[in-house]
């Protein structure tokens, strides 16, 4: 449904980078996506930054003495680096990457500098630097939109999420926006997923989309009735997964199906980033003593050296050789501020020296390291990108040509990324990029707050259920969980399916009703359990891999006058858009319940 709220704000909050975007619903930006997506604003100069344009500002924090956050962003980086080289840094912390712990086990704990042996690697210890990020970002926007003369009730919000996330991160999010001041209201508070946001955007901005190889591809990626992948190579996590533009002719408004699987893992830039630290700076400087030392007394020293790698991760280039295997070009050159200088023995600066192209000031990261360090990342990458491909075959047919894979997020600038990608797959895929990989999320996911029925349809990634009490076949059902109800013997504990993994759910729509009464005539309300699992069609909710998503109580009433068997409840699952919802109504009464499906933990 188009928004009924005269504005739209999106904010994408990453690994790396967290920016937003807003725009007027209204006539003067003229009719469609199109029209809305010229009239966004968007930032793209922050405070504390070195100059340049940018959609995002740095996803990181100062923490004062106390814990209590002082700045944010680049203000956050620029107060950091001068209490470190006034040396009046002890006490306080920076903090960076925090998002990647909202998702458990997914890092051994986001970067810390400040206090030897503290990480953010919990859901529990990122969660308030996640609100007060989302905070900050929606006063921003709050400010502005009221400075253009409307108020915030006006707003429609939209924030991002990566596609692997499941139902536990989705709550996190979801509570911290909230919590962050956005409006508990589902129709008011939207979340998007990030490679669904991207397509869209790409949707709109055709021209800009060119082919890796150079040549022109804009009208086989964007034409009605044309399938593509999406690759969002962002900060911490990769997502992929495939759609298919619907219409009957390119002058119809497109919309777009899922046809893929997501997929993806923590495949993201900062995993390459963590090796560099892991594998190469421990081993160039002697051990992890010395790499600890410096970030606890020169931790300006350690984000310069990173930043270093950063900048030289990005151009890294290879050749095929006559073998037809790539070869890094060149060595990658790191150089060591005058900061460390004093924290270095003459045995590591003599080694540094040693080094082909090195000096007692620079450590030089080998072709095959640089290699190594990448392929962590992509040799999964490359993986998934093959079963993506398998996937859409099998869901949709074979391709009538080479499958076009669309690259966004900030490690989609890496050219040796899009080097093994097409080295892999040859002529079987043309790459695309868009000339805006990181901000195409954040200006996608406000035409998705726009109208989010863009997306037609999703694939379903698990099945779901809930508890029911079914005939007890003897012989088949354990004992234990054989019960009585309505004068019969039932086993209990038996999974009712709503929807199977792997369906096609429509954007907006609900499952069919299932009608249930209760067990036991006394019963004055009627409780239901709802599962998730990767099975299709389990027996029982204690299935291995079925796990509790949420509970639904629902009081009988009046109904209770009633024989039991006139008792009904009917139950719906509702599929509105990355979250799904259960309804469950009495029939006698007509009171109805609603509930986001969830997990019911505080982390």
């Amino acid at each position: 449904m188009i928004s009924p709220y005269p504005i739209v704000a999106a904010i994408d909050f990453g690994t790396h980078g967290t920016g937003y975007a807003w725009a007027e619903v209204g006539d003067e930006s003229g009719p469609g996506p199109q029209g809305l997506d010229r009239h966004t604003q968007i930032r793209e100069q922050w405070d504390g930054s070195r100059g340049g344009y940018y959609p995002k500002d740095l996803s990181t924090v100062l923490l004062g003495r106390s814990g209590e956050p002082t700045a944010w962003g680049h203000r956050a980086l620029m107060e950091w680096t001068a209490l470190a080289r006034a040396g009046t840094h002890t006490g306080h912390t920076y903090v960076h990457g925090f998002k990647m712990a909202l998702k458990p086990g997914s890092t051994a704990g986001a970067p810390v500098l400040g206090i030897s042996g503290t990480t953010i690697d919990t859901p529990a210890k990122a969660y308030p630097l996640v609100v007060g990020s989302l905070r900050r970002m929606y006063e921003i926007v709050r400010e502005e939109v009221e400075g253009s003369g409307y108020l915030e009730r006006q707003i429609r919000w939209c924030v991002t999420i990566p596609a692997i996330w499941d139902e536990a991160e989705k709550q996190l999010m979801r509570d911290a926006a909230v919590e962050a001041g956005m409006p508990a209201d589902h129709d008011r508070l939207i979340l998007a997923r990030e490679p669904e946001a991207a397509a869209l955007y790409c949707q709109i901005h055709l021209a800009r989309v060119i082919a890796a190889r150079g040549e022109e591809t804009t009208a086989e990626i964007t034409r009605a009735g044309s399938r593509f992948m999406v690759v969002d190579c962002g900060g911490g996590t990769v997502d992929i997964t495939a759609y298919r533009v619907m219409g009957t002719s390119d002058a119809d408004r497109r919309r777009l199906v899922e046809i893929g699987k997501v997929s993806g893992g923590k495949l993201g830039s900062e995993y390459i980033n963590q090796a560099f630290v892991n594998d190469i700076l421990t081993d160039r400087l002697g051990g992890r003593p010395i790499v600890e030392r410096i970030r606890r007394e020169r931790p300006d020293a350690l984000l310069e050296i990173m930043q270093g790698w950063e900048s030289g991760k990005l151009s890294v280039s290879a050749t095929r050789g006559s073998d037809g295997e790539l070869a890094i070009d060149q060595p990658v050159y790191v150089t060591l501020p005058r900061d460390v200088d004093e924290l270095l023995t003459d045995d590591i600066r003599k080694s540094l020296a040693a080094r082909p192209g090195g000096s007692e000031s620079r450590i030089v990261v080998t072709t095959e390291e640089v290699r190594k360090l990448f392929d962590g990342v992509l040799r999964d990458l490359v993986e998934l990108v093959d079963q993506q491909l398998a996937v859409m075959r099998e869901r949709d047919g074979a391709p009538d040509g080479p499958e076009r894979v669309l690259l966004v997020g900030g490690l989609s600038g890496a050219q040796y990324l899009r080097q093994r990608l097409l080295s892999h797959f040859g002529d079987k895929v043309t790459l695309v990029r868009t000339t805006n990989p990181v901000g195409a999320v954040l200006r996608g996911a406000v035409l998705l707050g726009y109208d989010p029925e863009l997306i037609i349809s999703r694939r379903s990634r698990y099945t779901y259920g809930c508890n029911v009490a079914l005939p007890f076949e003897p012989g088949r059902d354990p004992e234990d969980k054989r019960v009585e109800g309505h004068g019969r013997i039932l086993c209990g504990d038996r999974f009712h399916r709503f929807v199977q993994i792997g369906d096609t759910v429509d954007t907006g729509s609900t499952s069919g009703p299932s009608p249930f009464v209760p067990l036991q005539p006394t019963q004055e309300k009627v409780t239901f359990r709802f599962f998730r699992t990767s099975a299709a069609d389990p027996r029982y909710i204690d299935d291995g891999g079925c796990e509790q998503i949420g509970t639904l109580d629902v009081e009988l009433g009046t109904a209770m006058s009633l024989p039991v068997a006139q008792r009904r409840v009917e139950v719906r699952l509702g599929f509105g858009g990355s979250e799904i919802s259960a309804r469950a109504v009495n029939t006698h009464t007509g009171d109805e319940l609603d509930t986001t499906l969830r997990f019911d933990s505080s982390y």
